[in-house]
C-alpha cells in the first residue's frame, strides 16, 4: 500500500499573520475577512505546495557543538556521624 506524501500544511497562526497583512494592504475593508483569509490561506498552501520536501536531512556545514560532559551520578546523602569531643 502506497501512502502519499502531503506537503505540511500552513498554521493556524501562520495564516493569520498573512490574513492581517492583507487586511491592512487592502485598506482594511469591512466584511471581507473571510475572503481575506482565505486568500492568504491559498496563499500559503501554494507556497507550501512549491517548496520541495527533503527526503534526507540536509548537511549542516557547520559541525554542531560539542556534547556537554554527563552529570556526576549522584550517589546519596552520606549521614554525618558525630566526631568525638576531646575531654
Amino acid at each position: 500500500m502506497q501512502e502519499s506524501i502531503q506537503p505540511p500544511r500552513p498554521s493556524r497562526e501562520d495564516i493569520a499573520a498573512l490574513a492581517y497583512q492583507l487586511w491592512e494592504k487592502s485598506g482594511r475593508p469591512a466584511g471581507q475577512d473571510v475572503e481575506i483569509w482565505l486568500q492568504a490561506e491559498q496563499s500559503l498552501l501554494s507556497t507550501c505546495k512549491a517548496r520541495p520536501q527533503a527526503a534526507s536531512p540536509v548537511p549542516r556545514s557547520v559541525p554542531p557543538p560539542p556534547a556537554k560532559p554527563a552529570a556526576p551520578k549522584f550517589s546519596g546523602f552520606r549521614a554525618k556521624t558525630p566526631t568525638p569531643k576531646a575531654s
